[in-house]
């Protein structure tokens, strides 16, 4: 079994350890991940298709790419990391920006997450043909445009970032 090492954070978000993923989400212990947002020139926002063998919520639309932050590795670094390995893509950082970070709690099955999430949109044209995918996490990839994300928000199959739809409504208007 492989074993993926996170910090760990108290409920103030400052690091206190480091801690098995596993075991964090086994036990509701506070970490840190990323969301990235893409959006092409067109305004058009790209967004993936859990993989069905994914633990939490399979078959799923979900924002371009995330990732939990691996010990020691900063926020920045996880970008950089996760769009390698889930998308493919090389990041351009002046194209990146920053937006917030949310605390976001949910149970699932057995898992019971308390993560520290920083989103960030990044403004680049990710051609969808020199996409390769990282199969066990994602299955699709596609571009829908502002308004179609929102509907299909509002028709369900998406993963459940309440907080951070709401504020990427007002970021994106």
């Amino acid at each position: 079994m492989k074993h993926e090492m996170i910090d760990e954070y108290n409920t103030r978000g400052e690091k206190i350890g480091i801690v098995d993923k596993a075991v964090a989400h086994e036990k509701g212990l506070w970490h840190k991940s990323i969301h990235v947002w893409v959006i092409n020139d067109k305004n058009e926002i790209l967004i993936q298709y859990r993989s069905a063998e994914k633990d939490l919520y399979p078959n799923t639309w979900d924002c371009s790419f995330a990732g939990h932050i691996d010990a020691g590795e900063s926020s920045i670094e996880a970008v950089l990391r996760e769009g390698k390995e889930e998308l493919d893509i090389d990041i351009y950082l002046e194209n990146l920006q920053y937006i917030f970070t949310n605390r976001e709690m949910f149970e699932y099955g057995q898992v019971k997450s308390n993560e520290f999430v920083d989103i960030y949109i990044l403004r680049q044209n990710v051609c969808l043909q020199n996409i390769e995918l990282q199969t066990e996490e994602v299955s699709d990839v596609k571009y829908v445009s502002i308004k179609e994300f929102f509907q299909l928000i509002e028709n369900g199959n998406v993963m459940p970032h309440k907080i951070e739809y709401m504020v990427l409504k007002e970021f994106l208007k």
